[in-house]
């Protein structure tokens, strides 16, 4: 278990290794060519899946998993994930940029990507850079038409589809209103393919961006989109078999894994063939007793391990991401002294729970550098605590106008809902509310109190009666 990798996102161009592929069968969605969009918070496996589908063995695997034949015959491409290098049909943000200077419309830019990405299966030739293939689309918008059905029907006649992949949109160029636009014309799109038999798109997207629907979906039938999307969730039970499928791919704990299985009588709790979890709750739980014990403590009082360790690593939304999740096991693992019968205790479980809180921080404010300025006053504050106190937390700090300062200074986004005005007390801290709940840092509970989950509050230095002790500095 101390030997499990350290987990690392998966950024623009990078390729997934087949190995590496668990198939949590809540996750059918994000891979169904006919459900373009997928919402996903940071670590939930948006950039996983977006370039998993660039694979050729992985959607056979994934064909066969999730019984979804098209992928057996399907082409995929990346149509932007935000990277700069030079593509054959994703333009970098810079180039964007500049065809949104020369005022050439959001849909334009849409258009070009899609004829990029159709021209191989036609007699048409395009210019090679994109400024040029957005003049060609601009010129005769009727041929550009004629190019995407003769794609289709080709296509469809050798049994084919084409799957192309954005991810990566907070990468578009620009403020949130210019992203705002381009998102929008990008979900128009979206919906006109849809009359196509052979042509998908496939959409990954964040929850703070998903939460401004109202505006990119304003659309004629747009609400189509929306009620199909997917949402990237983690289940304990699929946390958990991703555990134990990583343990059964260490070689020296292998054998181990598989003999626990057999003196606790349960059934695999992992599928080689599928990669997928398998056997029960029950049987998984009878696995984590045998490895950790099955208390935080020395009876029920204190919590069972199975129940209590994604309990505590989850968000507001109950959601636990998987790296999180081994983080906190490859920790316990590592925690000193070892238990003498156990593969891990409690205590291990305590300090693993704590340094992936401080991981799980980090990582999200690679995507939200503006969470850890808004938690920054909450240091020794205990929760849950009044809104009105923590709404005067912030004003007391300046923080609102903090984080507007941080985001023109280093030139990074601040929370869509306060640069586009558009939630809660106009500008004020009730809108930084509203911004770390859409992405799941703090929950509003029924009395109206606020409360920050272990998984955020222990690293952020945040006091909570009961829960998991702040490590001393």
């Amino acid at each position: 278990m101390a030997a499990l990798p350290r987990a690392s996102r998966h950024e623009p161009g990078a390729a997934v290794d087949p190995d590496d592929v668990y198939t949590p069968s809540i996750h059918r969605g994000a891979v169904d060519p006919e459900r373009p969009l997928v919402i996903g918070n940071r670590g939930a496996g948006k950039s996983f899946w977006s370039h998993a589908l660039l694979n050729a063995d992985i959607r056979s695997r994934l064909a066969q998993t999730y019984r979804q034949s098209s992928l057996r015959t399907a082409d995929v491409v990346i149509g932007f994930n935000g990277a700069e290098r030079v593509d054959p049909v994703a333009p970098s943000p810079e180039v964007i940029e500049d065809a949104i200077r020369r005022n050439l419309s959001p849909d334009l830019v849409w258009r070009a990507v899609l004829a990029r990405a159709l021209v191989k299966y036609t007699q048409y030739t395009l210019p090679t850079r994109f400024s040029n293939v957005l003049s060609w689309v601009r010129e005769d918008i009727e041929r550009y038409q004629e190019l995407m059905t003769e794609a289709d029907q080709n296509l469809s006649d050798t049994g084919k589809i084409l799957i192309v992949v954005f991810d990566a949109l907070d990468r578009l160029p620009g403020g949130w209103q210019q992203i705002r636009e381009l998102t929008r014309a990008l979900m128009q799109r979206a919906l006109a393919i849809k009359s196509f038999r052979a042509v998908r798109m496939k959409i990954f997207m964040r929850p703070d961006q998903f939460a401004d629907r109202t505006a990119l979906f304003g659309f004629p039938d747009g609400s189509k989109i929306v009620n199909d999307h997917v949402a990237l969730h983690w289940q304990p039970f699929d946390l958990y078999g991703l555990l134990f499928y990583s343990l059964n791919r260490v070689q020296h704990s292998k054998n181990a894994i598989n003999t626990a299985i057999e003196e606790v009588s349960a059934r695999p709790v992992f599928d080689s063939q599928a990669s997928g979890g398998s056997g029960s709750a029950d049987d998984q739980a009878k696995l984590v007793s045998l490895i950790a014990g099955p208390y935080m403590g020395t009876d029920r009082r204190r919590g069972r391990v199975y129940t209590w360790v994604p309990t505590h690593l989850a968000d507001a939304y109950g959601d636990c991401s998987p790296r999180t999740f081994l983080t906190a096991w490859r920790v316990a693992a590592e925690h000193s002294p070892a238990p003498n019968y156990r593969a891990v205790d409690h205590l291990g479980i305590n300090e693993g729970v704590r340094q992936a809180s401080s991981d799980r921080l980090t990582e999200l404010s690679e995507d939200y550098p503006w969470v850890r300025t808004v938690l920054e006053p909450l240091r020794d504050a205990a929760v849950p605590i009044e809104r009105s106190q923590l709404e005067n937390i912030w004003r007391t700090n300046r923080t609102v106008e903090r984080v507007i300062a941080d985001a023109r200074r280093l030139r990074w986004l601040a929370p869509i809902e306060l640069e586009l005005g558009d939630g809660g007390e106009a500008g004020g801290p009730a809108t930084l509310v509203q911004a770390l709940e859409t992405i799941g840092v703090v929950q509003e509970r029924d009395n109206g109190r606020i409360n920050v989950p272990d998984i955020f509050r222990v690293e952020a230095g945040i006091k909570r009666r009961g829960g998991v002790a702040i490590p001393r500095r």
